[in-house]
């Protein structure tokens, strides 16, 4: 396997049948999540489907918008501490930390 986590046949067979094997696995984890109590359908594998496979999300000026407006904050809600852990983890690797001001909170007051 390498960095994006899928085979040489997926690798070698182009975006799209990555994408299907990526659909194909999360139906595949609902259902045993439907069978077994140890396993579950996190919200953060599906957000992080629908955003790797939404059409010009990912291009260099819309993923930074959308990053600070929107998905950092579902992120956090997904996964509490998430955005602790990146920053965290920034400063670790690459001795970096950030200017930009903490994502909207889409649950706070106004």
């Amino acid at each position: 396997m390498h960095k994006f986590h899928c085979g040489l046949t997926e690798t070698a067979a182009g975006p799209a049948i990555g994408a299907i094997a990526d659909l194909g696995d999360l139906f595949l984890k609902a259902r045993d999540a439907g069978l077994s109590p140890d396993e579950e359908v996190r919200f953060a594998d599906l957000l992080n489907f629908a955003t790797q496979n939404t059409i010009f999300a990912n291009l260099f000026y819309v993923r930074p918008t959308l990053d600070f407006l929107f998905l950092s904050s579902m992120r956090e809600v997904a996964s509490p501490g998430y955005t602790r852990r990146v920053e965290r983890s920034r400063k670790k690797q690459y001795g970096q930390h950030s200017i930009a001001p903490k994502p909207l909170d889409p649950f706070g007051a106004f």
